[in-house]
């Protein structure tokens, strides 16, 4: 009756689990498995390479309280253990969430302060299409002005010598006029 559970359990594929990567490795006196004992390094524990005799046998090793003995070779690896090196990664992982977090909140108050200076943006806009065309029609009108005052000044030398002209023909009708008054006075005078 106790097999029962066990054996339902086992048919409905299990409870699933992973394989523990905290390993412990016996050191040994000699490079072979049935040497004695000298002690037990764990997975990510550092280790001095002392000699190998090749990636297939054993390493003689120091360990960092001085201990000294053969692993197997195949434990031996350049980095450190998966779990450390998934802890650094996780603490980096949460670093770059942080850093993400103060950057989103910086790119929102920047945006906002983009939104808050909208307006003064347009009124800049406006104030420089104003300005260009402020400067148009100042010279415009300085155009103008100068079309003006050079038609004044041809409309004065007209007048001025239309006033001539006119001045010239009453002196021309007026002096021949004037001479023959001039004379019969003399005729007068002369009788």
């Amino acid at each position: 009756m106790m097999l029962l559970p066990a054996i339902a359990f086992a048919q409905d594929g299990g409870k699933q689990q992973y394989i523990s990567d905290d390993i412990s490795i016996t050191v040994r006196e000699g490079p072979r498995n049935d040497a004695a004992s000298v002690g037990v390094v764990n997975s990510g524990d550092k280790v001095t390479v002392l000699e190998t005799l090749g990636e297939a046998s054993f390493a003689r090793i120091r360990t960092s309280d001085g201990r000294s003995g053969w692993i197997t070779s195949r434990y031996l690896s350049p980095l450190p253990a998966a779990k450390d090196r998934v802890q650094g990664l996780q603490t980096e992982l949460t670093q770059s969430r942080n850093q993400v977090k103060s950057l989103q909140a910086e790119l929102d108050a920047a945006q906002g302060r983009l939104q808050d200076a909208r307006p003064a943006m347009e009124v800049a806009a406006d104030n420089e299409r104003l300005k260009t065309e402020l400067a148009t029609a100042q010279q415009q009108n300085q155009d103008a002005q100068t079309r003006t005052n050079e038609e004044r000044a041809r409309r004065r030398t007209l007048v001025t010598g239309a006033a001539l002209v006119g001045g010239g023909i009453l002196l021309g009708l007026i002096l021949p006029l004037m001479g023959r008054g001039g004379g019969r006075r003399k005729r007068r005078n002369e009788l």
